[in-house]
């Protein structure tokens, strides 16, 4: 019988905006020395991908590893792969920035290593159908995909390449072993062995394609691998005459297609399940347990593109990169296309095992980039009315000189983002709290040799009070009433219960010049009784301010007395906070956010507990602010507060 075949593929990425210190300390404990070890074997044909900010990082500060792949390379003992080159999910982008993104990978490696890319790594393994096109347009050959892939369109047990077509354009498809991905390297050499036998007496190949990270950065990897020497081992093993490694292009010349398939959207198996909310993925669990992989062909958890609708913010941030990038399209701007380009980074849109999403400073890095690119075309005065978020309703946004600001009447005439041009930044990316289902965890146990993904994790002590959820996304703008005496959050940043209905109610909308005005009619329950009020809000923008103003006009005919607070959420941390009289500085005191009548403004923490490979984090997303006022209105009679965030000049 002929050796078993196996196909070893890496995947390494750094998110865009990630700090300098994770990315040296992945080349010092996984990246460098996994290859340093492929370089000892070279008998041993491997497959690997490093996303663009890998490949930046390594072509400046990591020059050793750079050599080290260019040498690998060029003796054909390392195939490259391509893919969207700042890691994008290609499914969810536009379709001249996939092939600009797959494009600008192919020609640096063709430039720096001498290969131009066969295959490519898709980003998260988030396939649609449409991708067999896209893929074999930008002149790529094959791809890889998670065995559920397979399995969710009825194809069992296999361990050989298929092939698909969309539009009559073929594309190879590899179906990673998921069997394979929880071994290595984590199970002794004898089991895969026996693994590797078992799948060749079947007639099959192994093949494996998995996170780099798993060789040095995954808790309880760098002592397994490097101190332990299982890598070592692995290798050696794989350098015995009784396996046969290859490259994925050199099996793609070899054999031809095992079977012709048409896979439906799907993702590898976590995904699938993250994706969901915290009750689905419970009843998925249960509904998964017993099954075989027969009947679970039938049983599917989301897809990627479902991430939009449960976190509004990854929503919010993947709609405004589609309106820039139809701009930066008509523009033809070559530096707006950069950025744009490092802003559909994906790891700030889904948040599952590792932090993504629940991360400020990677949600910061893509707002960062998109302002970049935003700030480069042009832009009409005054406001624009523009369904940006594609759900059927106008918003209205303006561009001044320092900011920015995209107002949703219909759900709470809110502020839903406010740019600082000058730094750039999204002052307003705040992470609503949300149940996820982890925040159920089991006990804790042991982390040396075990997948992340069999890692039960148990939060810390101090999270015991951090299982605190808003009733509403963190905008800003947004209009509350309280109960007297009740108006101000708890230590643990809990709002006061609302007893209005104002908060997501629809506002009509109407411009003139720099001026947006929003009304809504609405109750409160105040004293016992519902009582009938309006509200009518306005926006206006000059050089350096944003000025709000909310008129409150009682409807009834009896006086009423009520509690108002105007919510306001902005992403400073801790130190970039600074109360003062009547007001508060923010972000390092550059920009002053004011009040009038003078008023107790309530300043209260968002803080969220997220799960990480490492275990769990409490992460300050941001700070809330309500100013608050008491007050008596007569029958018929109005009043008007006004709210100001503007920049603040040194004297």
């Amino acid at each position: 019988m002929n050796a078993p075949v196996f196909l070893f593929a890496l995947h390494n990425h750094q998110p865009v905006g990630n700090f300098p210190s994770v990315f040296e300390r992945a080349f010092r404990e996984c990246y460098r020395p996994l290859l340093e070890e492929l370089f000892r074997h070279p008998s041993v044909k491997f497959t690997i991908h490093f996303s663009g900010p890998l490949f930046e990082y390594m072509g400046e500060k990591e020059k050793s590893s750079w050599n080290l792949v260019r040498e690998m390379a060029g003796r054909r003992q390392a195939e490259l792969l391509g893919g969207g080159f700042y890691e994008p999910i290609l499914a969810v982008i536009p379709e001249e920035d996939r092939q600009g993104q797959i494009l600008m990978m192919s020609r640096y490696l063709e430039k720096h290593f001498g290969q131009k890319p066969r295959g490519l790594w898709l980003t998260e393994r988030v396939w649609e159908p449409q991708l067999a096109e896209t893929l074999n347009r930008a002149g790529i050959e094959y791809t890889l995909l998670d065995e559920e892939h397979f399995l969710q369109a009825g194809f069992q047990g296999l361990h050989a390449a298929a092939i698909t077509e969309e539009g009559g354009r073929p594309l190879r498809l590899f179906p990673i072993d998921k069997k394979l991905r929880y071994m290595i390297p984590f199970q002794d050499l004898n089991t895969i062995r026996s693994y590797f036998w078992e799948v060749r007496e079947r007639g099959g190949t192994a093949i494996l394609g998995d996170d780099g990270e798993k060789f040095g950065l995954w808790p309880g990897t760098h002592n397994l691998v490097y101190g332990e020497k299982w890598l070592r081992n692995f290798l050696d093993f794989l350098d015995e005459p009784a396996i046969r490694t290859m490259t994925y292009s050199e099996y793609l010349d070899e054999f031809p297609a095992a079977v012709k398939v048409y896979l439906p959207p799907a993702s590898y198996e976590e995904m699938t399940e993250w994706v969901l909310s915290a009750e689905d993925q419970e009843t998925y669990k249960n509904l998964k347990a017993g099954k075989t992989e027969k009947e679970r062909r039938f049983l599917r958890g989301g897809y990627f593109r479902e991430f939009f609708l449960k976190y509004t913010e990854s929503d919010h941030f993947h709609k405004r990169m589609l309106g820039v990038s139809q701009e930066v399209g008509r523009s033809g701007d070559e530096t707006a296309r950069r950025e744009l380009y490092k802003a559909q980074s994906n790891d700030a849109c889904w948040h599952g095992i590792f932090g993504g999403l629940y991360l400020p400073h990677l949600r910061q890095a893509g707002y960062f980039h998109l302002l970049r690119a935003e700030k480069r075309l042009p832009s009409p005065p005054g406001w624009i009315a523009a369904d940006y978020d594609l759900d059927g309703r106008p918003e209205f946004i303006i561009r001044g000189r320092i900011f920015q600001v995209f107002v949703k009447p219909s759900e709470g005439g809110a502020i839903t983002e406010i740019d600082h041009l000058e730094s750039p930044r999204n002052l307003t990316d705040v992470l609503t709290r949300r149940r996820e289902a982890y925040h159920a965890a089991k006990p804790a146990e042991k982390r040396e040799g075990k997948s992340i993904h069999d890692l039960a994790k148990e939060p810390p002590r101090e999270a015991a009070d951090m299982f605190v959820y808003d009733t509403h996304p963190r905008r800003s703008f947004l209009d509350r009433f309280f109960s007297p005496g009740k108006a101000q959050a708890d230590n643990l940043g809990r709002t006061p219960e609302e007893i209005g209905d104002f908060l997501l109610a629809e506002y009509s909308a109407k411009t003139e010049g720099d001026i947006l005005r929003l009304s809504s009619p609405g109750t409160v329950n105040t004293e016992g009784k519902a009582a009938a009020l309006r509200i009518q809000k306005t926006l206006h923008l000059d050089d350096h301010r944003l000025s709000a103003e909310i008129e409150i006009e009682n409807l009834e005919s009896r006086n009423i007395r009520l509690v108002y607070g105007s919510e306001w959420n902005f992403s400073a941390r801790p130190e970039e906070v600074e109360p003062t009289e009547g007001a508060v500085l923010l972000f390092n005191r550059r920009l002053l956010f004011s009040v009038s009548p003078s008023a107790e403004i309530d300043i209260s923490p968002i803080r969220t507990l997220s799960q990480s490979e490492k275990g769990f984090d409490i992460i300050r997303q941001g700070t809330g602010l309500i100013p608050v006022w008491e007050f008596s209105l007569a029958a018929g009679k109005k009043i008007t507060f006004h709210v100001k965030l503007e920049e603040r000049h040194e004297p």
